[in-house]
């Protein structure tokens, strides 16, 4: 980092919240206290852990004061047995006292340049909303730290209008990583109140109950944060020198919805159009006609892919099932919105099919000799190793 930039040095918080995580915390605050940028703080919030969470992260604030553990005295709202974790998420923003903040999942990790790179870009650029990372995606295999490489996400470095984002983050194209940028500690504040605020503590009535509990859990945040930041900006900047190492698992799954039958492929379409729902008609409503337009034609194409994998079988249809979901979905359009999602839905569709086909019949790990290197805290074999 240049001079001017070391001179202003300012604080960034690292959040994360959890319950039972000693077996990966570790990875987390690793990766944190090994960035190349020093003026950071840990800020974790400890669910109420039955686990050994507790010992771990407490071995660590006695070597190095930037770790900062609160812990609760119980789950917060449990039910049915389920720790809602919402309320974490808001607790932990409060408590960064950093510049700037960022949100990270339990078991996920930084690049070792992260803080610093994400630090130069905003001093470079004050009037942005946030620096938006690329994303490497790695499967977990055991209990031993060792990794395969999945995906990377990458956008082209740059500034994009908020405008360009909002049109663009209810679409398949991996904007959630969103929720991991870095941003303005207020605006991380903002957000996170926000979301606690309109998805769990006030939810629209109309929200179905099993829905309520997920948000309570703060499925959508991902995708919330970022697009409920950029309200209040012009810009914001994809910077592909960060990379944001996220771990793909059974348990990262909020909304374990099947798509196997066309109620399944509804209720899963129908509840991810709830999440964007609020947000875009109380602060995003010129987009909000093309958001409904645009989904209504992907739960039609899905619906008919979902048909055709299953063979044209009439038990997918299971209308008796799906009745009221169909209802309920398109309920939310009108009758032009309606049309123009059955015709979309037909070159969405089509491309779709074929984008099945190339992903068939190629393969490739482009980026994979990437992503075990040092600067990831990955050995050549893919071990998580913080030092060497």
């Amino acid at each position: 980092m240049d001079k001017s930039a070391l001179d202003k040095n300012p604080l960034v918080s690292i959040c994360t919240t959890f319950f039972n995580a000693g077996r990966y915390i570790h990875r987390v605050i690793e990766s944190c206290l090994n960035q190349t940028y020093k003026n950071i703080e840990i800020v974790i919030v400890d669910d109420a852990s039955t686990d050994d969470s507790e010992r771990v992260v407490r071995e660590y604030t006695a070597r190095d004061s930037r770790v900062k553990y609160f812990r609760n005295d119980k789950r917060a709202n449990v039910l049915n047995g389920k720790g809602f974790v919402a309320d974490g998420f808001l607790k932990m923003s409060k408590l960064a006292k950093g510049d700037f903040a960022m949100m990270m999942g339990a078991d996920d990790w930084l690049a070792r340049d992260y803080i610093e790179n994400g630090v130069r870009a905003f001093l470079k650029h004050p009037d942005i909303a946030g620096v938006v990372p690329d994303l490497t995606s790695l499967f977990e295999h055991g209990d031993n730290d060792i990794f395969t490489f999945d995906c990377r996400e990458h956008f082209s470095p740059g500034t994009r209008s908020a405008e360009w984002f909002i049109r663009r983050i209810y679409r398949p194209t991996h904007l959630y990583v969103s929720g991991f940028a870095l941003v303005r500690s207020k605006d991380f504040v903002s957000a996170m109140e926000y979301f606690v605020e309109n998805y769990y503590h006030n939810p629209s009535k109309s929200i179905p109950e099993e829905l309520r509990e997920f948000f309570r859990r703060a499925f959508g945040i991902d995708s919330i944060l970022f697009t409920e930041v950029l309200t209040r900006y012009k810009s914001f900047i994809f910077d592909n020198s960060l990379n944001y190492i996220k771990i793909a698992h059974s348990d990262n799954s909020y909304i374990p919805l099947e798509q196997n039958s066309l109620s399944e492929v509804f209720k899963k379409s129908y509840y991810y159009f709830l999440i964007y729902k609020y947000i875009y008609k109380f602060k995003w409503l010129k987009f909000y006609p093309k958001m409904k337009i645009f989904m209504g034609a992907q739960v039609l194409s899905a619906a008919f892919i979902g048909f055709f994998q299953c063979g044209f079988r009439l038990s997918f249809l299971n209308m008796k099932e799906s009745k009221k979901l169909i209802y309920d979905f398109f309920g939310e359009l009108s009758f032009f919105e309606v049309a123009m999602a059955v015709i979309y839905s037909v070159p969405m569709t089509l491309g779709r099919c074929f984008d099945f086909v190339v992903r068939k019949f190629t393969k490739t790990n482009a980026g994979k000799s990437f992503v075990f290197t040092q600067e990831n805290f990955l050995d050549p074999e893919g071990r998580f190793k913080a030092n060497g």
